[in-house]
């Protein structure tokens, strides 16, 4: 990153450490080079074309050159092709997300912290609104795992305005959106939407923090959401046309499809599928087709 040199720890073989793993990436804990202050280095898988890469970065930097209070403060990103992934590196908040919390201990327990972690919550996002207003800008991704919180008590927003500022410049194959899960009705059946939209994942994620769940039985849909979204960009890098911008063997491993994924356990599904395979053709009756 130009301007801005970090540390990064691996582990033993070499590979990053993650902290955190969203639907637009992964997150890991570096540290800067200067001060040795914690930075956050959020990798996000894509595949730019050349011709691309200085517009999708000077994006980047307009959409964090807010240096708002309750924006994580941001600095630098760079496009890596042998990690097929933008690298952003932001403010470390040590308490990661809200989600991260819900998940770790539950939901808030006391009723006067609950509400003062909700109206912490809500305020950060109104205190956004003019800015947002000003600059024609919706964050659009919402969510509990964009609400960052640092043991001093600041709640920052992350990813404001990512999803749809990019969406123009990077291939569809490429891109992600707002995750789903939070998405507004609106939103899911491709309407139009207005500032508002924001606020029904806002209250969702409200939900989540006060209830320890999200209210909507979606796991499965959302996993194979962020399954999609790291196969997609694994693909579109390996069928890149040009040969000398294609990632070889060795930077596919990098890719974080394959740190999230390698080593998955499959015996059950190999187990119950050596049953089925054994059931000779005449008598298999594929399931849900059942007279």
């Amino acid at each position: 990153m130009t301007g801005f040199s970090v540390q990064v720890p691996t582990k033993p073989n070499g590979e990053w450490d993650p902290c955190g793993l969203g639907t637009s990436g992964i997150v890991t804990k570096a540290y800067n080079s200067a001060d040795y202050s914690p930075v956050a280095l959020k990798v996000i898988p894509v595949t730019l074309r050349d011709e691309d890469r200085m517009s999708v970065l000077q994006q980047l930097v307009e959409l964090y050159s807010s240096a708002h209070p309750s924006v994580v403060a941001f600095f630098g990103a760079d496009y890596f092709p042998d990690r097929s992934s933008i690298i952003i590196a932001t403010e470390f908040m040590d308490l990661y997300s809200l989600k991260d919390i819900v998940s770790r201990t539950g939901p808030i327990p006391e009723h006067d912290m609950l509400a003062d972690f909700c109206w912490r919550v809500y305020d950060i996002y109104i205190r956004q609104l003019l800015p947002v207003q000003e600059r024609k800008l919706i964050h659009r991704d919402i969510k509990p795992s964009n609400i960052l919180v640092n043991s001093m008590g600041q709640f920052k927003v992350s990813d404001f305005g990512m999803s749809t500022q990019l969406k123009n410049t990077l291939d569809p194959a490429n891109t992600w959106v707002g995750s789903t899960t939070y998405m507004s009705p609106e939103r899911i059946a491709g309407l139009q939407y207005v500032y508002n939209s924001d606020i029904w994942s806002l209250s969702l994620s409200l939900v989540e923090l006060s209830t320890g769940k999200f209210p909507y039985d979606c796991s499965g849909v959302a996993k194979r959401m962020e399954l999609m979204f790291l196969l997609d960009s694994f693909i579109a890098a390996s069928l890149v046309k040009r040969v000398e911008e294609r990632p070889n063997a060795e930077q596919l491993l990098n890719h974080p499809f394959v740190a999230r994924y390698a080593g998955a356990d499959i015996s059950d599904w190999l187990a119950n599928t050596l049953d089925v395979m054994q059931v000779p053709p005449s008598q298999y009756q594929p399931q849900g087709r059942g007279h």
